[in-house]
């Protein structure tokens, strides 16, 4: 089937259907945090670990390595189905053998910093509780690249839904643990982490395996060959592409700590506002982007196979499609996605201004939360709300270059944009002593470096939108 803007807009229907249901536990797993634990120091310390516990996630699982796969996997599909489904495998084991040694290697090199090092109570709580959640690790990322064959072989809604097992354990263990102190629970509820992040491996492993047989690969394990020189080609963009995402892990956990100096309860704060910020960003955003990726990497195979009939003056030339026959299959289908999220991202920053607060005390506003809490958080709402069309049209261009294996400029806007969110930071929070809602300003700002960034590269290298 062609790739058009109507079958690209189906694809992301099918994301939006399994990440609504996903997007709806998690912000159940938020409203279960709230009412457990409201915004105390323990549950910020807790959700710093969180993050420094999964900062490889977007590097080895997400992120850097889905841009890196899934246009390497499209171009050995179109020599060999056999050789793309052996690919995958060599990296599956390729990936796995890595995250443990990185695991293991983390988890000895913590228990010596806590046995050993001059840490205050906060950071050694921090640290304690990200060695906890360390083997979840592995399952996360491994999840990442089931995700990613699912998205190139057109299963849009599996990987979309799979997180709704890891929101659900989530909220049984808060919920299980609210009769503890906050201090007591954070480890547990840390154990919790490393079985949700099974489940949503688990869901999706099943089907993985089946599309691999179908792509002509039988006893996959039993010939697999981690360091197959096809994974070499994935050794470029994948170093560019960890440095981007990289920049933009390192500036969500730079965040934590710039939030957790301008206020204890800071990380909480930024926590629970940003859920709802991305809630329509992966909705939308991260719909469209997931189901344009292999899209655009299809259309540029189309584009140079329709070139090259073209250039031998072939009959065969006549009978291509409309679609294909366009100018440019590639510039259509990004520059129409475009639009589309802009349109449906702009009235959802409104409503994030007007309705911002009514939802947080919705949402938010029982148990342990109380209204300091609520107005704290709607603050840092705001200041994301203002990244919102930025983040979401960023998801869009970046694949644009990806799907030409482009991956250095993403990354330069990516460090660039680190690099500023840093500054401004250190500015809004030392330097003006802001509180916790600068970092979300500082965020939203970067973010619109990042877009102008893309687009004006995009407008002036490689197409017009």
């Amino acid at each position: 089937m062609q790739d058009t803007t109507h079958t690209i807009l189906h694809s992301a229907k099918r994301f939006f259907s399994g990440t609504l249901l996903s997007r709806f536990t998690g912000l159940g797993r938020d409203i279960s945090l709230a009412y457990a634990f409201g915004a105390d120091s323990a549950l910020a310390a807790f959700l710093v670990a969180f993050r420094f516990a999964h900062l490889l996630r977007r590097l080895l699982g997400e992120g850097a390595f889905q841009t890196a796969f899934i246009p390497t996997f499209e171009e050995l599909r179109h020599e060999s189905s056999q050789r793309a489904g052996r690919f995958f495998v060599d990296l599956y084991g390729a990936l796995t053998l890595v995250l443990i040694a990185i695991i293991g290697f983390c988890l000895a090199g913590g228990s010596l910093l806590l046995g050993y090092a001059d840490l205050s109570a906060g950071n050694a709580e921090i640290i304690s509780l990200t060695l906890l959640m360390l083997p979840s690790l592995l399952f996360i990322c491994l999840f990442g690249l089931n995700a990613s064959l699912l998205q190139c072989e057109k299963y849009y809604f599996l990987p979309a839904f799979a997180p709704t097992a890891f929101n659900l354990f989530w909220i049984l263990g808060a919920l299980s643990l609210k009769g503890l102190t906050p201090e007591a629970a954070m480890p547990k509820l840390a154990l919790f982490i490393n079985a949700a992040c099974f489940c949503q491996w688990l869901v999706t492993a099943p089907t993985t395996w089946n599309l691999v047989k179908n792509l002509g690969i039988k006893n996959a394990w039993k010939h697999l060959h981690p360091y197959a020189k096809d994974l070499s080609k994935l050794s470029g963009p994948l170093v560019l592409g960890m440095l981007g995402v990289g920049a933009s892990q390192i500036n969500n956990a730079l965040d934590a700590v710039f939030a957790r100096y301008a206020s204890l309860e800071g990380p909480a704060y930024l926590w629970y506002a940003i859920r709802i910020q991305q809630l329509p960003l992966g909705l939308i955003g991260i719909a469209l982007s997931g189901a344009l990726l292999p899209a655009l990497s299809r259309a540029i195979k189309s584009d140079q196979s329709k070139e090259a009939i073209e250039s031998s003056d072939d009959p065969k030339a006549e009978k291509l499609e409309p679609e294909t026959q366009n100018p440019s299959k590639f510039r259509h289908l990004l520059s129409t996605t475009s639009k589309n999220c802009f349109l449906l991202m702009l009235p959802m920053t409104v409503g994030m201004f007007l309705f911002g607060r009514f939802g947080i005390q919705l949402l938010y506003g029982h148990g342990d939360f109380d209204s300091s809490d609520v107005t704290a958080t709607t603050y840092c709402l705001w200041g994301y709300a203002l990244g919102l069309i930025p983040m979401a049209l960023v998801l869009i261009l970046a694949p644009g270059f990806y799907a030409q294996k482009n991956y250095r400029l993403p990354m330069q806007a990516s460090i660039v944009s680190m690099l500023v969110n840093v500054a401004l930071n250190s500015w809004f929070v030392f330097g003006l002593n802001w509180g916790p809602t600068s970092v979300a300003i500082a965020t939203s700002l970067s973010a619109w470096l990042n877009y102008f960034w893309l687009a004006y590269a995009m407008k002036k290298q490689i197409i017009n939108i």
